[in-house]
């Protein structure tokens, strides 16, 4: 197990004494039980270094910079939004631990016609917090921006310009994955996912009107929380990422 790694606001460099913010503190003393001198990593404006506790308390911990880490973590090299239609009970929870743990860098909460639950700032507060863990678990050098919630045209207005926008959908050709992804030139990945009752089909028309490409995931049909992460694992593979 390697050393637990931290995400600070604050500006790092070698010699620094660097507070870890609250519910961190809380985490390296009364999980890990981190005594001074053990490493750890932190992670500042997208650069990872190597530390090691220098004060460790109930409600605060103090960490002293070492050097610029060798092991830098990892990102995908292009940026990836998700574009998520609005979920019932904690499955939008799911989508946003497992897209960040696979490298999205953005996540839309969207709602569409048939979706089933709305969004608010209490759900986006929790939904970055959660972001934030699985950046922190799964070594990444940034932690995904949850934008505020909104509507399916906003979604696409802002974010599938300019980029290779794949929009999931049940009803799509075999081998409409296959083709989109051979279109793909270095650009920004768009990944949308409609609500449990699926996209309406003046939704995907209005999807394909913003350039956007309707792509099957194969044979069977899987539930909202499943597509967005198997969408961005299969594109991934496909552009030689993994």
């Amino acid at each position: 197990m390697g050393a637990p790694r931290f995400f600070s606001a604050d500006d790092v460099t070698a010699g620094a004494l660097v507070a870890l913010e609250e519910v961190d503190a809380h985490h390296a003393s009364g999980v890990l039980r981190a005594k001074a001198g053990e490493p750890l990593t932190l992670v500042s404006a997208g650069a990872a270094w190597d530390a090691e506790f220098a004060t460790i308390g109930k409600n605060s911990v103090t960490t002293r910079v070492v050097r610029r880490s060798a092991d830098q973590g990892g990102e995908l090299p292009v940026q990836v939004v998700v574009l998520q239609a609005l979920t019932k009970g904690a499955k939008f929870d799911v989508v946003v631990e497992k897209t960040v743990e696979l490298g999205a860098s953005r996540i839309v909460p969207v709602l569409c016609a048939r979706s089933e639950a709305e969004g608010g700032p209490n759900k986006t507060d929790r939904w970055r917090r959660i972001a934030r863990a699985a950046a922190m678990q799964s070594r990444r050098r940034i932690v995904p921006e949850i934008e505020p919630s909104c509507s399916w045209d906003d979604a696409l207005d802002r974010f599938a310009a300019g980029a290779l926008t794949l929009v999931a959908f049940e009803r799509a050709d075999k081998g409409s994955f296959a083709t989109a992804i051979a279109t793909y030139r270095d650009n920004a990945i768009v990944i949308a996912v409609g609500p449990e009752g699926g996209l309406q089909a003046d939704e995907v028309a209005r999807a394909r009107r913003h350039g956007a490409q309707i792509v099957s995931l194969g044979p069977t049909t899987l539930r909202t929380e499943t597509a967005a992460a198997a969408l961005l694992a299969a594109s991934a593979s496909s552009l030689g990422w993994w």
